[in-house]
């Protein structure tokens, strides 16, 4: 009897270790990839503008290529969120980032060729950008599917820690490869590093799929979201005023670069190094929300972070060394990263689990509205007056935002 009880007992252990392995597996090539597609984005990210730069030493070609990368989400964030919750999520990813290696290929080949045609970089960053966040929408379903429910928190806690490390990180990394011969290494490299995910997606079990029943139409499944946000008057508010801040914070990114290139003569690899100083904002950023929300409440937190990012914004318009641009560079990371968790935070508690998806998309797709245009008319601003206009437009923005933010029912939300 014993000895049955004991086979018996070794039997469920190894039926309950089973599934456990599987998670850690599957969560194992989650985290790898988030940190290689991390990696590879930030690359992106600092090479696509210093290559424009290169090319056509303008502010308003950088500025081009910056709104054809925020075309995409402000036109199919509602789309692509609908159609991530259709299809099998294991094959859409697989797609999405080899579709995004091509392309990075294929750009490196045009820029050694010396095809220097902007309209065709525009469409490849346009391209990029859509499978780029087609491909994110679609992570959260796969981090749902791959770890149980009473583990989804430390998950999460580990993707974030990933990101932001590597957002510290990666910049640094950047730098020593510019001191390659050729810029365009770096979009390789990054072709690299998206071609390795999707060897590792390719072993990636998850749990079976549950496929969304198709008699509910898209439209109504749509405006169902879209009613639910309308009834949601906080979150309507709070949105309005993402909409208006998101404007001077997309385009102090490009015109920071511009600013180091242009103004400050830093060398690429050198200012690759120093945007890392936005990422150590970011971490400390991180490291104190959540006794900043517990002291302020989250209201007060958004605030500060309006204040914060317009001081940032200030120190950049009197930045004419290194030192000023590098501090300027790490309050604008730490008030980012109050900023936006502070955003997400608000969104999370204000939407039932079962509209999330749809919120998401909608608010998303509102919260870039401005964006687009905005950047591009920056590039035009600095041609004729120069990056210092942007920098104290953009600080005064966030000042009067700050004045009418404080008199709404937001500024008291715990």
């Amino acid at each position: 009897m014993e000895t049955d009880l004991t086979l018996t007992t070794t039997k469920s252990t190894s039926a309950n270790s089973a599934p456990n392995q599987r998670h850690r597996r599957s969560f194992a090539i989650i985290l790898t990839s988030v940190v290689l597609l991390t990696f590879g984005g930030k690359l992106y990210e600092i090479i696509l503008p210093l290559m424009i730069y290169d090319i056509t030493h303008s502010s308003v070609a950088m500025s081009s290529m910056k709104t054809a990368e925020l075309l995409p989400n402000f036109f199919f964030a509602v789309f692509i969120g609908v159609f991530v919750d259709r299809v099998n999520k294991k094959r859409w990813v697989l797609w999405m980032i080899g579709l995004q290696a091509l392309l990075l290929l294929a750009f490196a080949l045009l820029f050694r060729s010396g095809v220097h045609m902007l309209p065709v970089y525009y469409a490849i960053g346009f391209l990029l950008m859509t499978l780029s966040y087609g491909y994110f929408n679609a992570e959260v379903s796969l981090i749902k599917l791959s770890v149980p429910n009473h583990e989804l928190t430390a998950a999460n806690a580990k993707l974030s820690f990933a990101e932001t490390f590597v957002g510290i990180m990666g910049p640094a990394l950047s730098g020593l490869i510019l001191m390659l011969s050729d810029v365009s290494d770096g979009l390789l490299i990054t072709a690299t590093c998206y071609l390795i995910c999707m060897g590792l997606f390719t072993k990636l079990n998850l749990n079976v799929e549950k496929e969304t029943p198709q008699k509910t139409k898209f439209a109504a499944e749509f405006l169902e979201g879209w009613r639910a946000f309308r009834a949601n008057k906080s979150l309507m508010l709070m949105t309005v005023f993402v909409v208006l801040l998101n404007c001077t914070y997309t385009v102090i990114n490009t015109t920071a670069i511009y600013f180091a290139k242009d103004d400050l003569q830093l060398s690429s690899s050198l200012l690759a190094v120093v945007l890392s100083a936005s990422g150590a904002g970011g971490l400390a950023g991180s490291l104190l929300l959540s006794r900043l929300r517990q002291a302020w409440g989250l209201g007060k937190v958004f605030g500060v972070s309006i204040l914060l990012n317009a001081l940032a914004y200030f120190l950049l318009f009197l930045a004419h060394g290194l030192m000023m641009f590098v501090a300027a560079l790490f309050l604008c990371g730490f008030a980012a990263t109050l900023y936006s968790v502070s955003v997400y935070a608000f969104r999370q508690e204000q939407t039932p689990a079962h509209l999330m998806g749809r919120i998401t998309g909608i608010t998303g797709t509102c919260f870039r509205i401005g964006m687009p245009i905005a950047v591009y008319a920056s590039g035009w601003v600095i041609a004729w007056w120069g990056t210092g206009v942007i920098f104290m437009a953009s600080a005064l923005w966030n000042l009067a935002a700050l004045a009418v933010y404080v008199r709404t029912r937001l500024w008291k939300v715990h």
